[in-house]
């Protein structure tokens, strides 16, 4: 592929409903900083920053408590969201008509492929490369890290360097001290048997909710998942680089590939945004189980 190709520019109606929710703000009495509404919203800073600036479009739940903390009244914004989100569903349905089918691009090993039929993927041969890459990745990015994590064991049963590394790196990327607008959104797949879950994933959970419930920049929804195998797993770094990971058998045993096309990428952040508004927050969802009252801190 050559060239580089103009990043879509952001829909009509996403901006027209930041602009609402920012002069809501402006007009409100001491008005909130953002570290104020992500504690009522329950997300990271970056995601308030994200949805004022119109880069993101809120949630009704995140709009909700967005216009309750700045006094407004939750059901006269209920239409205004609805009407934002059916205008933005229809300019992607749209889009995606337009859009060349990812099924008619095969993939080629390391040299980028000539013409708009072809993609270039980078393959790895087994868990040390995919995780050493991945985490080289994390190190570099910008704004944004969407990842899913949904296997039959938690990552403390997977005790390879690189994959620790990894796992590392995502909090320490989404804790440290920047000026960067940066934010990282994991799912977190529970096996269930039986309708209950894992024990040894969920003392990883809690533990896990336990270290990075104090990260304004992370957040964390969990998916129930009761199939006896492992889903296909992914990174989605800024809108630069998807790496997709496969596993099975032998606890260890992973490899995968990753791909730089923006186009490719825009479907696994479809599916992974469909999915993240699904589930519930791992707080939420480790209160229901074990009866118990999670909050962020104040």
């Amino acid at each position: 592929m050559s060239g580089q190709r103009t990043p879509s520019p952001l829909p009509e109606p996403q901006l027209a409903f930041a602009a609402q929710l920012r002069e809501l703000r402006r007009r409100t009495f001491n008005e909130p900083t953002e570290e104020t509404l992500a504690r009522k919203m329950g997300c990271a800073r970056s995601t308030v920053s994200a949805i004022l600036n119109g880069r993101r479009f809120p949630s009704w739940p995140h709009t909700a408590a967005f216009v309750e903390t700045c006094g407004g009244i939750t059901k006269d914004w209920q239409e205004r969201w609805l009407q934002a989100k059916r205008q933005n569903d229809e300019l992607r349905q749209s889009s995606k008509g337009s859009a060349t089918a990812v099924a008619r691009m095969p993939i080629v090993e390391g040299l980028h492929a000539t013409g708009e039929a072809m993609l270039a993927a980078r393959w790895y041969r087994n868990n040390r490369e995919f995780y050493e890459a991945a985490s080289e990745r994390v190190r570099q990015a910008r704004s944004e890290i969407r990842v899913t994590y949904t296997r039959r064991y938690p990552p403390t049963q997977y005790t390879t360097r690189a994959s620790a590394e990894y796992f590392a790196s995502i909090l320490g990327w989404a804790g440290e001290d920047s000026d960067d607008e940066r934010c990282v959104r994991r799912v977190i797949g529970v096996p269930e048997h039986g309708g209950s879950p894992d024990k040894d994933m969920l003392s990883w959970a809690r533990q896990h909710y336990k270290d990075s419930k104090h990260i304004l920049n992370y957040e964390a929804n969990v998916l129930r998942w009761t199939a006896s195998a492992d889903g296909l797993n992914m990174a989605l770094i800024d809108d630069r680089v998807v790496f997709l990971a496969f596993s099975g058998g032998p606890r260890q045993k992973l490899n995968g590939l990753s791909i730089e096309d923006p186009t490719f990428m825009s479907y696994f952040t479809a599916y992974f945004d469909q999915l993240w508004a699904a589930l519930q927050p791992l707080g939420t969802y480790l209160g229901e189980v074990d009866g118990n009252r999670y909050d962020k801190p104040e």
